[in-house]
């Protein structure tokens, strides 16, 4: 995978606790590092992953005192481009992580896990089409 530098139509920048431990974290689910923003400390600041081409995420040193509210509300959701729905929570599991949902074929065809990183944000991998000659209107009637 490239860690080339391009524009982004749209990228999400999480606030953590801990720049350092969230980004051990998102690495060892397969997020590779782009870059690291040193602080005036010379701890990081900010660190850009990178999930695939245009599913980057950046995630941010928050100084706030009241962490109460992190990670609330949000979902993120990344395709994945093989069957790995299992490997990547079977990873995640074995790192400490929090299922929220286990893999689940969904009822708009796509096979889904959820988990809870460091600071509660829901970071959903989604593996689809599962039945690739189903259409929109037979999905529909299933889910009826």
């Amino acid at each position: 995978m490239s860690t080339d530098i391009y524009p982004m139509p749209m990228f999400p920048t999480l606030a953590v606790a801990n720049v350092a431990a969230s980004t051990r974290w998102y690495e060892a689910l397969g997020f590779q590092h782009v870059f690291t923003w040193p602080g005036p400390t010379g701890q990081p600041l900010l660190v850009h992953l990178r999930w695939a081409k245009y599913a980057d995420l950046l995630i941010l040193q928050d100084a706030s005192p009241d962490m109460r509210e992190r990670g609330h509300g949000i979902t993120l959701t990344f395709t994945l481009q093989t069957d790995e729905v299992e490997s990547l929570a079977e990873r995640a599991a074995s790192s400490g992580s929090r299922i929220l949902a286990e893999p689940t074929v969904q009822p708009w065809n796509a096979r889904d896990v959820s988990i809870a990183d460091p600071d509660g944000y829901r970071l959903t991998f989604s593996f689809g089409p599962v039945d690739a000659d189903a259409t929109i209107d037979q999905l529909t009637e299933r889910s009826r």
